[in-house]
């Protein structure tokens, strides 16, 4: 009873960041990357890009309808207003966009409409972050800025971004770290068939690698090294002895 009366007694912002924990236990409540994909998305369709300024990990208000999001000035996108229209829920905030260009200026010209699309950013990316399927788009641009680009999302997303990357910029092969199946460090299964069954153990990667590659990985139980072929990215098979 006493923690209600304290509650009560709070201003009205003290009452949102107090309620914000609840909210969160709802299955519709709203985060910071769901704000950023209605902008994103929103804007695009202005052909528009931006790189909205809301942190992807904060948690909002619950609402199970679709996010509205209008320009806050009628005459500028810089800052937006991203609103939850459910009756009895309804509630806003606000969000600047960042950097805001059109689409156009990235190609500007005319052999861009030609050839195939190539997989450009929707927001900018730092170092070491992980490519997302909400920040990816297929667009076409000049021959020139193709090559050594990718055609298909698929084979960005989940890779990370070797350096700091801009909003509309072509992603190509050096700007993302290599795609190992095993990494150093990484836990793996040890399997040896002996007399028609399976041994296992558990080791450690010693060496970045891909499948069909031979590597070297230690038996965490024994603490002996020994080299193993790569079958899957949970899985080697030892070419000696397991100890």
């Amino acid at each position: 009873m006493r923690l209600t009366n304290i509650r009560r007694s709070k201003s009205l912002t003290g009452l949102v960041f107090t309620l914000m924990p609840f909210t969160a236990l709802a299955s519709d409540v709203v985060t910071g990357a769901d704000i950023k994909a209605a902008i994103l998305t929103e804007l695009a369709q202005h052909n528009i890009t931006s790189d909205p300024q809301v942190s992807e990990r904060r948690r909002y208000f619950s609402c199970s309808s679709p996010l509205q999001v209008t320009p806050k000035f009628d005459d500028s996108w810089e800052t937006a207003r991203v609103a939850c229209p459910e009756k009895g829920r309804d509630w806003h905030i606000i969000v600047r966009t960042g950097q805001v260009s059109p689409q156009a200026a990235v190609s500007p010209d005319k052999t861009a409409q030609t050839g195939p699309e190539v997989v450009v950013l929707l927001a900018s990316v730092k170092k070491g972050a992980v490519i997302t399927d909400d920040i990816v788009a297929l667009t076409k641009l000049s021959s020139g800025q193709r090559v050594g680009g990718f055609f298909r999302p698929e084979d960005v997303i989940g890779r990370r971004a070797k350096q700091n990357l801009s909003a509309m910029q072509p992603i190509k092969a050096r700007h993302l770290e290599h795609l190992w199946t095993l990494e150093v460090g990484q836990p793996v299964n040890i399997v040896q068939k002996v007399g028609g069954f399976e041994v296992s153990s558990v080791g450690e990667v010693l060496e970045n690698a891909q499948i069909g590659d031979i590597i070297e990985v230690i038996n965490t139980r024994s603490g002996r090294k020994i080299s193993a072929l790569v079958e899957n990215s949970k899985k080697v098979t030892p070419i000696a002895n397991i100890n």
